[in-house]
């Protein structure tokens, strides 16, 4: 996924802001949305990954239909 949104600098730029937005409380992780809000919790860090990657793919794939 190299494409990035008219706010970002470059790929890398996206890449870090990606892997910011997953956080651990008590155990559980969770990820930040844009805007506000967050998704969680899941069990373990892979899952949040996961998780945060898959809801990436689908906006982005909402805004290319717009």
């Amino acid at each position: 996924m190299s494409d990035k949104r008219s706010d970002e600098k470059d790929a890398n730029y996206n890449n870090e802001h990606r892997m910011s937005r997953g956080y651990e409380i008590n155990g559980l992780w969770y990820f930040e949305l844009r805007g506000g809000g967050q998704k969680g919790p899941f069990e373990t860090e892979a899952e949040m990954q996961a998780e945060l990657n898959e809801f990436i793919q689908l906006h982005e794939l909402m805004n290319q239909q717009n």
